[in-house]
C-alpha cells in the first residue's frame, strides 16, 4: 500500500515537472522574442536633427528600459529549472528509490505466525490433556505423554511463535522507517 502511495506521487510530480517544463519553455521563448525586440530598439537611434529630450529619443529610452526589465524576468526560465525542475526531479528519483526500497521489504512479511500460532495451541492442548491425565491415572502419562517434556515442547513452541512474531514486528518497523525519511520532504 505504500509503495502504491508513493507510485501515485511520482505520477503527481512527473505531471507537475512536465507543467513546469512547460512554463520553463514560456518563459525561455518570450526571453528571446525580447531580446530580438531589445535589439531592435538598441540599434535604433535619433538622428542630429531631432531633441535629445522630450521627444522620440525619450520614448525609445522608456521601451530599452522596458525591455531590460522584461527581459530579466523573462530569464527566470533558468531559475525555474535549476530550483524547481530539478528539485521535483530529484524528489521523484527519492520516490523511486524508497518505492524499490519497500517492494524488497515485502519479503519480510511471508512469514509462519499463522502455522507456529497452531503449533503452540495444539502443544498447549496436549499438555492439558496430559495433566488432565494425570489427575486420573499418572501410569498413562509416561515417555511421549510425560507432563515435564510436553511443558518443555509447549516452551520450544511458544519461542519459536514469538521469534516469528518478532520478526515480523521488526518488519513493520523496517517499512516504517523507511517510510518515513521522506518525511521531511
Amino acid at each position: 500500500a505504500l509503495a502504491n502511495r508513493f507510485q501515485a506521487w511520482r505520477k503527481i510530480l512527473k505531471d507537475l515537472i512536465t507543467y513546469f517544463r512547460e512554463i520553463q519553455s514560456h518563459y525561455e521563448h518570450k526571453s528571446k522574442s525580447l531580446v530580438k525586440l531589445a535589439n531592435v530598439v538598441n540599434n535604433t537611434s535619433t538622428p542630429a536633427g531631432f531633441l535629445a529630450s522630450g521627444g522620440l529619443d525619450d520614448a525609445l529610452q522608456i521601451l530599452r528600459d522596458h525591455h531590460k526589465v522584461a527581459i530579466v524576468e523573462a530569464n527566470k526560465a533558468k531559475e525555474i529549472e535549476e530550483d524547481v525542475i530539478l528539485a521535483l526531479t530529484g524528489l521523484r528519483s527519492d520516490l523511486n528509490q524508497k518505492m524499490k526500497e519497500i517492494k524488497s521489504l515485502s519479503g519480510d512479511f511471508k512469514n509462519s505466525v499463522e502455522k507456529e500460532m497452531e503449533n503452540t495451541k495444539r502443544a498447549v492442548n496436549a499438555l492439558q490433556d496430559c495433566l488432565g491425565q494425570t489427575d486420573l491415572d499418572a501410569s498413562l502419562t509416561t515417555g511421549k505423554q510425560d507432563p515435564y517434556l510436553l511443558r518443555l515442547a509447549v516452551d520450544r513452541q511458544v519461542e519459536r511463535q514469538l521469534d516469528e512474531e518478532n520478526y515480523l514486528h521488526q518488519a513493520y518497523l523496517n517499512l516504517e522507517s523507511s517510510g518515513r525519511e521522506l518525511e521531511p520532504i
